[in-house]
C-alpha cells in the first residue's frame, strides 16, 4: 500500500480519537456556561448590553437579546484544531504546543469578532441580513478558521523545520 494512504489513514484515526477524547475532556472539566460567559463579556464590552447567566448565557441589548450556544464559542473549531495539530506527524511538540495556543487565541477572537459583527447587523439591518450574514460566518468559522489557520501553522511549522 502507498505511504501516503497510510499516512492519511493514521493522521484520520488519531484525528477522530483525539477530537472525541478532548471533547469528552473539556465536556467533563469546564463548564459550558464559564465559555459562553468569558466570550459574552468580551461581547459585551464592545456593544454594550447586559449578560444573563443561565445556559445558554443571554445577552440582553436595548431592543434584543442574543443567546450565546456551544455552536458560538468556537469550542468545536478549537477542539478541531487541536485534534488536526495533534495528529500531524513529523512536528516537534514544541510548535505543536505554541500551535495550539495559537488556535485558542485566534478561534476565541474570531468568534468574538464574528458575535459582535451580528449584533451590529441586528441593530442596523432586517430579520434576512442578519441570518444570512450570521449562517455565512459560521460557516465561514467552519471552513476558513479550521483550514486556514492549520494551513498557516502547518506551513510555518515546517518551514521552521527546514530553515538550518
Amino acid at each position: 500500500m502507498d505511504e501516503k494512504v497510510v499516512q492519511g489513514g493514521k493522521f484520520l484515526v488519531v484525528l477522530v480519537l483525539s477530537f472525541t477524547v478532548l471533547s469528552a475532556l473539556i465536556d467533563f472539566l469546564i463548564p459550558l456556561k464559564w465559555i459562553e460567559l468569558l466570550l459574552a463579556k468580551i461581547v459585551v464590552v464592545f456593544t454594550g448590553g447586559e449578560i444573563v447567566v443561565q445556559q445558554p448565557v443571554m445577552i440582553l441589548a436595548e431592543n434584543f437579546s442574543v443567546q450565546i450556544s456551544y455552536l458560538c464559542t468556537g469550542l468545536m473549531e478549537f477542539i478541531v484544531l487541536v485534534a488536526a495539530i495533534i495528529a500531524t506527524t513529523g512536528i516537534k511538540k514544541e510548535k505543536k504546543l505554541i500551535g495550539i495556543i495559537r488556535a485558542g487565541i485566534a478561534v476565541f477572537l474570531f468568534n468574538a469578532g464574528r458575535i459582535i459583527i451580528t449584533i451590529s447587523l441586528i441593530e442596523k439591518t432586517d430579520l434576512q441580513t442578519i441570518e444570512l450574514a450570521h449562517d455565512l460566518l459560521f460557516r465561514i468559522s467552519l471552513f476558513v478558521l479550521i483550514a486556514g489557520y492549520y494551513f498557516v501553522w502547518y506551513y510555518s511549522a515546517v518551514k521552521g523545520k527546514t530553515k538550518k
